[in-house]
């Protein structure tokens, strides 16, 4: 479904380029939960962040479906992260003086033409799904840190998306709020969500189905520790 060749990334610090990616090869195939996992400084979020398409690679390709992200117009590469790819971060970054349904509708508005009936009912649905529907008129603020997220699943899931990228989605969150948010994820999962996770919890990465290590900007081979 999704495929990472040869992945090259750096960030420049002045005149020096700091090498992030050193040529990452990884295939997600369809209907996985992957979590990645590493040491802090390892390239996870940088290369969770080139195969949403949130950041261009220096070298490499990212395959979706066979085709090649780099080679699309800029359009196309907008719908795909509208339509077929959701991302949430440890922050929730919530808009804090929308309504929670406000902010689950706020990826799909449009200015022009406004929210039809059918992306309300979509987006009510949603948060039915993450048991928040009752909290639909609440404001951020009024949530608790947990319920935030759930939020940002729900406006995620609001598009009907085939892949979700997460990258540490329970890291600000108690223990027992964290084990609800990962049983969430793996219920998606269950459903035939694609998941492609970042953390370091090594009980949340036992929990998917797949576990992918990084190390100085690598991925390792199976067996290899990190």
């Amino acid at each position: 479904m999704l495929e990472a060749i040869d992945i090259v990334k750096s960030y420049r610090a002045g005149v020096q380029a700091a090498p992030v990616l050193r040529g990452v090869n990884l295939r997600i195939e369809e209907g996985e939960f992957v979590a990645v996992t590493g040491r802090s400084g390892s390239g996870k979020s940088t290369m969770l962040n080139v195969l949403s398409t949130l950041t261009e690679p220096d070298s490499g390709q990212v395959l979706f479906q066979g085709a090649d992200l780099a080679a699309m117009r800029e359009q196309e590469r907008d719908r795909l992260r509208n339509n077929a790819f959701a991302m949430i971060f440890q922050a929730h970054h919530l808009m804090p003086y929308l309504s929670v349904l406000e902010n689950v509708l706020l990826p799909g508005a449009n200015g022009f033409r406004g929210i039809s009936a059918q992306q309300r009912q979509r987006a009510v649905s949603c948060l039915e799904r993450v048991g928040l529907e009752h909290k639909q008129n609440s404001l951020p603020s009024e949530l608790s840190g947990g319920e935030q997220q759930r939020v940002a699943i729900a406006r995620g899931l609001a598009s009907g998306p085939r892949m979700l990228f997460a990258d540490e989605p329970t890291g600000s969150l108690d223990m027992t709020t964290g084990d609800a948010i990962m049983q969430l994820l793996r219920e998606l999962n269950g459903e035939g969500l694609t998941i492609v996770m970042v953390t370091h919890n090594p009980d949340y990465a036992a929990l998917a189905g797949r576990c992918v290590q990084m190390r100085e900007g690598r991925v390792l081979p199976d067996g290899i520790p990190a």
